[in-house]
């Protein structure tokens, strides 16, 4: 099972040998867990499955919203847990990257970007390097919103802040792309004190 709550459009996906049997979507607000929760018994009786069915889940990780970064990497460790399965963690920009590429755009690069706090925009340079496969080239950007599209000139960047999508999550799982820290993204400017 693949989760992805980085944005408001929060989704879920079960896969089986790389193939989407199901596919949910919601739009989460205040109670993000209530409705994931309610969500993943969703797509599970849609795929005709349990929890106890699921092998392995894959959570988006980011960038994206603390909430939903949050409430969806503790809810696949916490359907994980009783069973001892395994949790693995996918960029959720690498998703959206990837489901981009495939998308049958023209050149292997493609910027993803989103909203980040204080009137700033995060971006990313994703690169192809397999048939799903991407990978960042070089660092995320923290960027005003008159930036966008200045940066990396003669790369298609993502017309708009798309919310990554769970089955590109699994994609970029089944694909082997797997294995990154279980910790958030988090990509916004740095508060000020006095």
């Amino acid at each position: 099972m693949a989760l992805d709550a980085s944005t408001d459009a929060a989704s879920l996906a079960v896969l089986a040998g790389g193939e989407v049997v199901a596919a949910f979507g919601v739009a989460v607000q205040a109670r993000r867990s209530q409705e994931l929760f309610a969500a993943a018994e969703e797509v599970l009786r849609r795929a005709g499955l349990g929890f106890g069915d699921i092998d392995v889940f894959a959570a988006g990780r980011g960038p994206g919203a603390y909430t939903g970064l949050r409430v969806s990497l503790t809810a696949a460790q916490g359907w994980a847990l009783p069973r001892g399965r395994t949790v693995w963690t996918i960029s959720s920009a690498a998703a959206r990257a990837a489901e981009i590429l495939a998308g049958g755009v023209a050149g292997d690069r493609v910027v993803v970007w989103g909203q980040a706090r204080r009137d700033t925009l995060w971006a990313g340079l994703f690169e192809r390097s397999g048939d799903l496969r991407v990978e960042r080239i070089g660092d995320w950007r923290l960027l005003p919103p008159g930036e966008r599209g200045v940066h990396w000139p003669g790369i298609r960047w993502d017309a708009e802040p798309s919310a990554p999508r769970a089955e590109w999550v699994g994609r970029l799982f089944c694909a082997g792309a797997a294995g990154e820290e279980r910790q958030p993204i988090y990509l916004h400017p740095a508060v000020a004190g006095t």
